[in-house]
């Protein structure tokens, strides 16, 4: 017959049974506890940005209220004609300077007779030979006279351009002449050889060439002048540089380089985009010429949508 446990081990399991249950609902009721504890931070977390998001949400309204107002207002209702009074303003000056420095550039490039030429041509005679006659311009030095040598006119010419007289190889003109034809022995004093030599020299003169710098604003179909014509002068075969011209900022707007003449010659997209990058331009100046920089308005990035 099978044998139970006495009543004392049944008593002693059950004992066991309830006091293990009843651990274990204390447990879950302090999770449960901690669980509506968290919960109910979360929905006032939740409900405070709520609130702050109302909040702010009604202020912004209100300032976006008080700037319409503002705006609406006398005193800002003509400010988007005022400018564009003003820009046009802006424009007339620009182009009411740009006349006058185009007119100080015309003065710049008429030059003037150096005063040191006829210094030069006074030191450089020959003790031998004398001017005649001579003619001095802004581009040109001509002059004839007598000589008792070949040589001497010859002489004479290379002290010149040791004097940095003459910007060309010049025209030279040596004739033989008979002594009569040159005066009485008063007049022109007699050598031993009877020799007697007419010349006449011409050539141009050193001068100055300018480079010439305008800027303009243009929109494809209008120019705007950008500030003043900036003349500066240089000697023939000397390098020029301009630097900074990549961008152009006026009245607090930013504009770029989009097409550059030279003088008379359209440069490339590349050469420009060149010159863009460098932020410069360079060359070997021969001749006056005048240089066109043309800008376009920067083009803003539109956000991605």
């Amino acid at each position: 017959m099978p044998s139970f446990g006495s009543n004392k081990d049944v008593v002693k399991r059950d004992m066991n049974f309830f006091a293990e249950f009843t651990a274990n609902a204390a447990k879950m009721t302090r999770w449960l506890g901690y669980g509506v504890f968290v919960g109910i931070v979360v929905v006032l977390a939740i409900v405070a940005v709520i609130v702050y998001g109302v909040v702010r949400n009604l202020i912004v309204k209100a300032a976006i209220t008080e700037l319409e107002t503002q705006l609406a207002s006398e005193e800002y209702a003509g400010l988007e004609g005022r400018s564009a009074e003003l820009q046009q303003e802006l424009n007339d000056k620009n182009n009411y300077y740009y006349s006058l420095s185009q007119m100080r550039a015309v003065v710049d490039k008429q030059g003037e007779v150096s005063l040191n030429i006829p210094d030069a041509l006074k030191d450089s005679i020959p003790s031998d030979s004398y001017i005649e006659n001579y003619t001095l311009s802004k581009t040109s030095l001509n002059f004839n006279g007598y000589s008792f040598s070949y040589y001497s006119v010859l002489n004479l010419v290379n002290m010149l351009n040791d004097s940095d007289v003459f910007a060309a190889p010049v025209n030279v003109a040596i004739h033989r002449v008979d002594g009569s034809s040159v005066g009485t022995l008063e007049d022109f004093r007699e050598n031993g050889i009877n020799n007697y030599y007419s010349f006449e020299i011409t050539g141009a003169l050193t001068q100055d060439v300018y480079v010439s710098v305008s800027r303009y604003l243009s929109d494809g179909v209008t120019l705007v002048s950008l500030g003043a014509t900036e003349t500066n002068s240089y000697r023939v075969g000397d390098s020029y540089s301009i630097s900074d011209i990549a961008t152009y900022t006026q009245a607090g707007v930013t504009y770029n380089l989009s097409s550059v003449d030279a003088g008379g010659r359209t440069l490339t997209p590349d050469e420009v985009a060149s010159i863009s990058a460098a932020n410069e331009l360079q060359g070997v100046v021969n001749n006056t010429i005048e240089i066109k920089l043309y800008y376009s308005a920067a083009v803003e990035e539109q956000p991605a949508a």
